[in-house]
């Protein structure tokens, strides 16, 4: 049981529930079709012995929600999840008894937060980051051809045979049995640019040099923020064969380059373009860090405890982006072995982090009056219905008809909190911000 659980014991007094029994099985009596009556004229007492089962079922499904919302209102108690019932106890002539358990939302009491200050720092975009920029975008389309060199050097480009082997000698002893000895791994070919900016030192080291057909063992330690999560902080050995050598051809810096690599006009033209996208986004990777500051600092003056039903909502929807991640790379989950319990396990402290923020934005809101406008939520649908190429109206009508209206409105109010916090914790005078009015 959490701090946010509350428990009510619940009884309906017997002369109620008998009069919800003969109210049910009077319904049943009209159209009951009883062996030796007509339709209808079947005795009550018949009724309901012939349909005892049912018309408990349905005395319950009446009686238990109605007396459950009387007893929140009596207590003054606000449900954020199901309510899940135990011993349930009735017999007839007897008062009906359960016991409902269920978590309500905490008190919430926020501190000072128009007191919190933070730095949005941007860092100034220079020649130097438009130009390396540029030579990306030029290695990104660079083209390979075989080349006449006797070894690999730096800045060509590597073909190789890798062949996964064992961590460890012991994993394929002879004296083991052979259902506990794995699988040969079968070989990769791989294109590798010795001495590349995204080549691994490792494998730039044991490939320097190398000739064709020649053979090498390899270990690779790789870094804990590798981008392949399944090889991120691991140690692997390699048996590398290098099949041949290729040089690159990086294309020139022209317009005619430029203009079929991106579209843009001219080199300058994609300068300024390039300049202007990594101002943006710095601008919004500043902005990001900023309201996660703030996030944490208002956390840290506002500790309660949160509803774990809201908190496995959460986790829940996480997940399901995940999924559709990996529906969107090609890949069925429903194929895939996924331990749901750890899965689960590894999104429960940002869940419950993002359920803690939300609440107290929502709190704050009410606060400042902060609102999203009608007009800002008109925005999101007609852009929306833009990408999907459907009817404005068709779309709104479904987005309001599945709820998903009123997370659309729920998000912007959201962002203008943060907004309005961002303004004050930055020094900038805070005032209504786009996408929200204040009451």
């Amino acid at each position: 049981m959490t701090e946010c659980t509350r428990n009510l014991e619940i009884e309906i007094p017997a002369g109620e529930v008998e009069r919800e029994f003969i109210r049910i099985a009077q319904g049943f009596q009209k159209k009951a079709r009883i062996p030796g009556f007509r339709p209808g004229k079947a005795p009550l007492s018949l009724v309901r012995q012939h349909f005892a089962s049912k018309i408990r079922e349905e005395a319950i499904e009446a009686l238990v929600p109605a007396h459950l919302r009387a007893a929140f209102e009596r207590e003054s108690l606000e449900p954020v999840s199901t309510p899940t019932l135990d011993n349930l106890a009735f017999e007839p002539g007897s008062p009906l008894k359960f016991k409902a358990s269920f978590e309500i939302m905490p008190p919430i009491e926020l501190g000072d937060y128009r007191s919190i200050r933070t730095e949005m720092n941007v860092p100034p975009t220079g020649p130097a980051d438009v130009e390396a920029a540029l030579e990306a975008l030029r290695q990104r389309h660079s083209s390979t051809e075989p080349s006449d060199a006797a070894q690999a050097e730096d800045g060509a480009i590597a073909v190789v045979e890798a062949t996964p082997l064992p961590a460890n000698e012991s994993d394929v002893a002879p004296e083991a049995a052979p259902a506990s000895v794995p699988p040969p791994a079968l070989p990769q070919e791989l294109s590798i640019e010795v001495g590349g900016a995204d080549t691994l030192p490792q494998f730039s080291e044991a490939l320097r040099g190398m000739r064709p057909d020649e053979e090498r063992d390899l270990e690779v330690a790789y870094p804990a923020d590798y981008p392949n999560a399944g090889l991120a902080g691991q140690t692997r050995k390699y048996h590398l064969k290098l099949k041949g050598i290729q040089k690159k051809t990086v294309p020139d810096l022209t317009d005619d380059f430029v203009k079929h690599a991106t579209g843009a006009d001219t080199v300058e033209e994609l300068r300024r373009r390039i300049g202007e996208n990594l101002t943006a986004e710095r601008q919004h990777q500043a902005r990001h860090q900023a309201e996660e500051a703030i996030v944490d600092q208002l956390l840290r003056q506002s500790p309660f405890p949160v509803p774990e039903s809201l908190v496995d909502k959460q986790v829940e929807a996480k997940i399901e982006r995940n999924l559709r991640g990996l529906a969107d790379q090609g890949l069925d989950p429903r194929k895939l072995k996924l331990d749901w319990a750890k899965l689960r396990k590894r999104h429960e402290d940002s869940a419950r982090r993002e359920v803690r923020a939300a609440l107290l934005l929502e709190k704050i809101a009410d606060k400042e009056n902060i609102a999203a406008t009608p007009e800002a939520v008109e925005a999101e649908v007609q852009r929306a219905a833009e990408e999907l190429q459907q009817p404005v109206d068709a779309l709104r009508a479904r987005l309001r008809d599945n709820g998903v209206l009123d997370r659309i409105e729920n998000r912007i109010r959201q962002e203008s909190v943060l907004e309005f916090l961002v303004r004050n914790a930055t020094g900038t005078v805070a005032g209504s911000v786009e996408g929200a009015a204040t009451q």
